[in-house]
């Protein structure tokens, strides 16, 4: 199979000349050109990975590299590690439309199992449409996203659409054909296996000129640092664009703690509290629970005067009790938990999180 790979190929393409083709894919239309198989980066770096039409099919011949090392997952090996710090710097130097132009991106992932938390950063300068810092964070199942000066806004974390499986910087890389042993290195502190490989291993002959070098974990599989030098023309990156682009990614701190903080006015997170047996209803979001119940107030009030205290929670004065409401205050370090009950059009519970004043 790795002699067929390194061997020049006729074969039947979906996707890969897509991928690899002629019409490179840009991370921001009309100013960041992304090399090989990258996910668009568009005006919003939430957005999903392009996706290319499903009836396109094309025959070319595709040249690959000699060596005997192929690397198909980038992301390989990652799942396995209870930790890390991913950085993926990408930078372009050369000209638009015979003008100087300059950019860098800059994406900082801090990835954490137990419990599951993950922060994403992503800096830029230069000459890009939009240079406002991003802050996208995932904790205790709550999606955090703060951009520039606009506040930051929290959501429930959708099933199938984690960060992780989006944005993560190894999936932004490209998968290698063809490399040649390099011989073993220890790097960031790390046993790795070293590989050298060009724009064959994309399957980019002819299109543009790259240098490349990769370092895998001996043990463990998973790339450890990755770095590619693509210099190309119009052909490669669009029209009126010429220079070198360059992919720089390390993983660090692997298995090793991992603490952020989120900004300030970011909303508390998901409340944990316990439940009527009676609940309906129930909606639990970003800083708020709400749900219907049949209980009385009286037997609410005692509820949770005796559940929230066993999480840590310290009540702070006397509960607030009328014919049609209830009002329970809770306090923990800088937190608080507003229990408030109200009978208008059946009743209803609802547990507020903020963070004090003081």
């Amino acid at each position: 199979m790795k002699k067929l790979l390194s061997k020049r190929l006729t074969m039947l393409l979906l996707v890969f000349i897509l991928l690899f083709g002629s019409a490179a894919c840009q991370a921001e239309a009309g100013s960041s050109p992304v090399i090989t198989q990258a996910p668009e980066i568009v005006a919003s770096e939430t957005a999903a990975p392009a996706t290319v039409p499903e009836t396109v099919s094309l025959e070319a011949d595709v040249v690959f590299g000699s060596g005997p090392f192929n690397f198909p997952d980038t992301k390989a090996g990652l799942a396995d590690l209870s930790s890390y710090k991913a950085t993926l710097m990408l930078s372009f130097d050369g000209t638009r439309a015979g003008q100087p132009s300059q950019w860098s991106k800059t994406y900082v992932m801090l990835s954490a199992k137990d419990p599951a938390t993950l922060q994403l950063t992503i800096e830029k300068t230069g000459d890009l449409s939009d240079l406002d810092t991003v802050l996208m964070a995932e904790v205790d199942g709550a999606a955090y996203e703060a951009r520039g000066e606009n506040a930051c806004n929290a959501n429930v974390i959708e099933e199938g659409n984690s960060l992780i499986e989006r944005l993560d910087p190894a999936g932004f890389l490209s998968f290698i054909v063809g490399a040649e042993d390099a011989g073993g290195e220890t790097v960031n502190e790390v046993a790795a296996n070293h590989y050298t490989f060009d724009e064959r291993a994309f399957g980019q002959l002819g299109l543009a000129k790259s240098t490349g070098e990769m370092w895998v974990a001996s043990e463990a599989g998973y790339i450890v640092k990755y770095i590619v030098t693509t210099e190309g023309d119009a052909d490669y990156f669009g029209e009126g664009v010429e220079g070198t682009l360059t992919w720089d990614y390390e993983l660090t701190d692997v298995n090793q703690p991992v603490t952020f903080a989120l900004p300030d006015d970011c909303p508390a997170g998901m409340v944990d509290v316990p439940l009527l047996p009676d609940a309906s209803n129930v909606l639990n979001m970003p800083s708020i629970l709400a749900y219907d119940t049949d209980s009385s107030l009286a037997d609410i009030a005692t509820f949770y005067q005796s559940e929230i205290p066993s999480l840590g929670w310290e009540l702070t004065g006397e509960p607030t009790i009328t014919d049609t409401t209830l009002l329970l205050d809770f306090t923990q370090g800088d937190q608080t938990m507003s229990i408030v009950v109200t009978t208008s059009n059946g009743t209803t519970v609802n547990v507020i999180l903020g963070k004090s004043q003081d």
